[in-house]
């Protein structure tokens, strides 16, 4: 796709794009599923879940493995247990990409940043404390937010709601997304704005949809994100 016009705010996903924690979420689901008596073989998740939030690969993991959904109830406590096992992941130490801390400090004070995530917010929260970067960004997009995870344009559109309540006056088309994942590109395209994807979990071929593609975040310069055009 062809990239055109200045970026006026910039919204990022944050697993696998800030924090390089893909692998850890793929252990904890497997931890917790097998607990339940679900074996979540790795190549499935990678191909099938990759992207989804913990409610919709918990909720597809299980249907693969029962032939139907679990009950709320059920799905509610997989998602805290896994929850629980993450934090203590998170306080001993969870990897940011390098490049990601300079790339968003030098982007914070030019342009109106939000996060849109599959995560949940605690998580997310946590770990830019922990960096330093809470104040980088207006505001969170989480899992809490949103009843569709990615590659369903949800959580963008609330993301661009929430920039327009903080004095956003531009379209869809003036929002610069970063991404990791093909159904985040996906989500990002289907909500009008415009994709960026790094090849931190995908192979670079399948993420040629994106409007720009780099092979790493440290790769981003601030100016390819002010004006894409050049």
């Amino acid at each position: 796709m062809t990239v055109t016009g200045k970026t006026q705010a910039v919204l990022f996903d944050f697993n696998g794009v800030i924090i390089d924690d893909e692998r850890v979420h793929l252990e904890l689901f497997q931890d917790v599923l097998s607990r339940h008596g679900v074996e979540l073989d790795e190549d499935v998740y990678w191909r099938e879940f990759l992207g989804m939030d913990d409610r919709g690969a918990f909720a597809g993991a299980w249907t693969q493995a029962f032939g139907q959904a679990p009950g709320e109830e059920h799905l509610a406590g997989m998602i805290r247990e896994k929850a629980a096992l993450y934090r203590k992941r998170l306080e001993s130490g969870l990897p940011l990409y390098e490049g990601a801390v300079s790339l968003i400090r030098a982007l914070s004070s030019r342009l109106p940043m939000g996060i849109v995530s599959g995560a949940l917010r605690d998580e997310i929260r946590r770990t830019l404390q922990i960096a330093g970067l809470e104040d980088s960004f207006l505001f969170i997009v989480s899992a809490e937010d949103t009843l569709r995870g990615k590659p369903d344009p949800e959580g963008y559109r609330i993301g661009f709601d929430r920039l327009k309540k903080s004095g956003f006056s531009g379209s869809p088309g003036d929002v610069l997304v970063i991404e990791d994942s093909i159904q985040g590109v996906e989500a990002a395209q289907a909500a009008g704005m415009r994709a960026f994807a790094v090849g931190h979990t995908y192979p670079l071929p399948s993420l040629s949809r994106a409007d720009k593609v780099f092979p790493h975040i440290r790769t981003i310069r601030p100016e390819d994100i002010l004006d894409p055009s050049e």
